[in-house]
């Protein structure tokens, strides 16, 4: 049998963040990547797709070996007299972002596929237009965007575009609450009462719709999941095509 959500959520346990702090400070490779190295194509083939949960240091070991040429081509054009263990270093850090990012967004649709009936599609393909899940309410297409949201910032900068609504019926943005629950809780205590009405808003919102992972991964309640299915179930009756972030996150 096919691995589900179960052995996602066990996989996802045992990644040792504490082990990758120091990447996520390193950014020395922001360029844009060629297609060659776009590593979404690894990631699905080995997270959705094969269901093969590797670790993340055999995953960038094969992300650095599967297009030498491309790689070498983008290291002589940005990084042309660096060291190769500085581009190497930057590009790691870089697919983490990439890596953790994405496997977020899998929790989504491994929660989806695990409890709900609609049938969903997922791809890399998809993803580079900003898609991350087709899910099929009979005729309808529904694209879902994963909307990362701060404390500090409201959401992330990625929208939907015309381009995007030739693919779907109905655009969905679910907000993914970027947090640590200690910090917001302290928040809480501030004497500030916008910044404690603030923090205890998304704090209230943060526990009733994440769990957080013994490790402090962040994934998805079933019971959030089942909130953005019915809220897409009211706005086919509505005959809605765009249900932005605001709807499901309770602050202004």
């Amino acid at each position: 049998m096919s691995k589900g959500l179960k052995e996602f959520e066990e996989f996802l346990k045992g990644i040792d963040l504490k082990k990758y702090e120091d990447l996520r400070k390193i950014k020395t490779v922001e360029q844009d990547l060629p297609k060659p190295l776009n590593p979404l194509p690894l990631l699905y083939g080995y997270y959705w797709e094969k269901r093969d949960f590797i670790d993340f240091d055999e995953f960038f070991n094969k992300y650095w070996k599967q297009n030498p040429e491309a790689l070498m081509e983008f290291i002589e054009r940005y990084f042309y007299g660096c060291s190769l263990q500085f581009v190497k270093e930057g590009l790691r850090a870089r697919i983490f972002r990439t890596w953790v990012s994405v496997l977020t967004q899998f929790h989504f649709q491994y929660v989806w596929e695990e409890y709900f009936p609609e049938p969903l599609e997922a791809n890399p393909e998809l993803d580079m237009k900003g898609i991350d899940t087709l899910v099929s309410f009979g005729e309808m297409k529904v694209g879902v965007q994963i909307k990362k949201i701060s404390y500090r910032k409201e959401a992330s900068e990625r929208k939907f575009t015309k381009r995007q609504r030739k693919y779907v019926d109905m655009l969905v943005e679910v907000p993914y609450l970027v947090v640590k629950k200690e910090e917001l809780f302290k928040k809480t205590k501030s004497g500030r009462e916008d910044t404690k009405k603030r923090a205890e808003t998304l704090l209230g919102f943060f526990e009733k719709n994440f769990k957080v992972l013994g490790n402090g991964f962040i994934v998805f309640k079933r019971g959030y999941v089942e909130i953005v299915r019915e809220r897409i179930k009211e706005g086919i009756k509505r005959g809605e095509d765009f249900i932005p972030f605001t709807e499901f996150l309770p602050v202004s």
